[in-house]
């Protein structure tokens, strides 16, 4: 009677156990095939390298002298021309701030902002400039974004990779002092 009593138990119990396991099993691999593809980097955009494709950017760092905070966004366009014969392509943008944006303005129009390395969506978006053709890499700062205590002298970087083989990777900086 005891055994019988004790088998039931252990029957209904093994089938409870066998149902959470099978059912971690499932959420398990759920997970895995749901965001498999969505670890950090995974997107992020991959260049050859394209001869015929130059880039000029006539100026690379910025002095925006005094930000006033707050003020609105300090904002800066760097000027970028493709001088080769082939298409220029840039991607990957990416800023070393939370407190900044930037994005690539084209004759197609504005491209998606990209913030900081790490604390966005990584992205495979490309941008293109047809030879002889201009474009710009916006910088926007925030001033307000690091709070009240963020006032003094402020440097920052954006940056970008191209299918240009002699500049396959570029970085714009800029400087200011946020005043109140």
């Amino acid at each position: 009677m005891f055994l019988r009593k004790w088998y039931k138990i252990l029957a209904m119990n093994t089938k409870v156990i066998i149902g959470i396991i099978v059912a971690t099993a499932i959420v398990l691999v759920g997970a895995v095939v749901l965001l498999g593809n969505s670890t950090p980097g995974s997107s992020k955009a991959v260049l050859g390298k394209t001869a015929g494709a130059k880039i000029e950017a006539p100026e690379t760092n910025f002095d925006f002298k005094d930000i006033p905070y707050p003020g609105g966004n300090a904002i800066h366009e760097f000027k970028v021309k493709n001088t080769g014969d082939k298409e220029l392509v840039i991607a990957n943008l990416a800023t070393s701030c939370m407190c900044t944006k930037v994005y690539l303005q084209t004759e197609s129009g504005k491209g998606p902002e990209f913030g900081m390395k790490g604390h966005t969506a990584s992205s495979d978006w490309t941008g293109a400039i047809a030879p002889g053709k201009e474009g710009q890499v916006v910088a926007v700062y925030d001033p307000t974004a690091p709070g009240p205590q963020g006032v003094g002298p402020i440097s920052r970087i954006v940056s970008f990779e191209t299918n240009d083989p002699g500049r396959p990777y570029m970085e714009f900086t800029f400087s200011g002092n946020v005043v109140k």
